[in-house]
């Protein structure tokens, strides 16, 4: 009964053990996936430090130009994204760039009071 028990004991530690040999991608991990797919920006907060570090041994594995590609694809979502001027920080600086421009105008003008919401200097 003792010797069953110890050759089951010793077989469950020779063939249940993993082996620690083969190392991950690190490329390959479901982050720099959902980087590459869906942009730099969808990865949660949280996580952000684990993606740099994924990125990091990425790039010591030889796979900078991968990197590069994830990079690049991500630049080029944005400059697609920015030619619509659909979204609120572009409406945000619409708004500020006219409503800039329309006091430096009276100011430059120097409109009456009455016809501007800006009153006029006491100079």
């Amino acid at each position: 009964m003792k010797l069953t028990i110890l050759i089951t004991f010793t077989l469950s530690f020779l063939f249940g053990q993993e082996n620690s040999d083969q190392k991950n991608n690190p490329c390959a991990h479901p982050l720099v996936q959902i980087a590459k797919n869906k942009g730099i920006k969808s990865i949660p907060m949280k996580d952000i430090f684990k993606y740099r570090k994924l990125i990091k041994q990425c790039k010591e594995n030889g796979n900078e130009e991968f990197v590069k590609q994830i990079y690049l694809m991500d630049w080029e979502r944005d400059f697609k994204k920015s030619k619509t001027m659909a979204s609120w920080t572009s409406t945000h600086a619409i708004f500020v760039f006219a409503s800039f421009s329309y006091y430096y105008f009276a100011k430059i003008l120097d409109v009456p009071y009455d016809v501007t919401f800006f009153p006029k200097n006491s100079d």
